[in-house]
């Protein structure tokens, strides 16, 4: 589902800890966001299955998985929401080198990993450039 630009985009938030979640939730809110909330993989498929949610991007954070295992849990959900391949998703790595901090990586089509450094505004650019993007511009 795409958004009319009088629209807020929505935003399937899949985060594991319970510290984290309530802050990444009010800071999404806060730049504009409407989240849907769940707590790891069967909790997000039964709140999307058969197409009952549309979400315009599918924010992951799941701790102590390997980001293959975390990105092939994005595509499952969003294969069982019906939403296109087009729906953004977009995975928070865990563990990383000072190699990788503060990029974000298109792995294939519309899935990327990003590598949280110290720009505090590196989640909210990406999210915006993924929801607004044309299909040649690639968020850096």
């Amino acid at each position: 589902m795409r958004h009319s630009s009088n629209e807020q985009p929505t935003i399937l938030l899949i985060e594991e800890d319970d510290e984290t979640r309530p802050i990444l939730r009010h800071n999404l809110i806060r730049d504009g966001y409407l989240v849907l909330l769940a707590l790891d993989e069967e909790d997000a498929i039964s709140r999307v299955s058969g197409g009952r949610v549309n979400a315009d991007l599918i924010l992951i954070n799941l701790i102590g998985k390997p980001t293959e295992v975390v990105l092939n849990i994005g595509r499952r959900i969003r294969e069982h929401a019906e939403l296109a391949g087009l729906t953004p998703l977009a995975v928070m790595a865990e563990k990383y080198g000072k190699d990788v901090e503060g990029t974000n990586v298109n792995v294939g089509g519309n899935d990327w990993i990003f590598y949280l450094g110290e720009d505090p505004d590196q989640l909210k650019n990406l999210l915006h450039q993924l929801l607004n993007k044309s299909s040649n511009q690639n968020p850096t």
